[in-house]
């Protein structure tokens, strides 16, 4: 809970712990939201990378990044073999969703629009198009 005496700069600052790595919102997440997940910012048994290796995270952590919208190595995160490995790439495809375009927002605009936007959608990760789960249960990308 955030002080009412906290500028609004401190605060955001405090939210930018809720962006991962990759560039997902984990403030829209159903299992940081129930309390089963801390994020992968984390160290505890709750933190999301605790339970298996995230080539993501240690990379950043090694080249002091705060995500992936810090790297110069790569001119796309498509071309990171660790931020894009092939088991991303088909569970992307199923779930019409792109990591990479929060990275690409975060590059782009900032932290604070990366945020406020997804907050604003309740979306963990960008949505690109409805997915076959999404059109086979009714809802679209557009709703909330």
């Amino acid at each position: 809970m955030t002080n009412k005496h906290q500028s609004q700069s401190e605060q955001m600052a405090g939210n930018e712990q809720f962006i991962a790595y990759c560039g997902l919102y984990c403030k829209a997440c159903s299992a940081f939201t129930s309390g089963k997940c801390e994020g992968c910012r984390g160290s505890s048994a709750k933190s999301a990378v605790m339970y298996k290796k995230c080539q993501v995270k240690s990379c950043c952590t090694e080249n002091d990044f705060f995500t992936c919208a810090d790297c110069t190595k790569y001119a796309s995160t498509k071309a990171c073999k660790k931020y894009n490995p092939l088991l991303l790439r088909v569970a992307s495809w199923i779930e019409s969703s792109d990591r990479s375009k929060g990275i690409e927002m975060i590059k782009e605009k900032g932290r604070a629009a990366f945020l406020a936007y997804m907050k604003d959608k309740n979306w963990v990760i960008f949505k690109v198009k409805d997915s076959l789960f999404n059109k086979r249960y009714g809802k679209k990308v557009n709703e909330k």
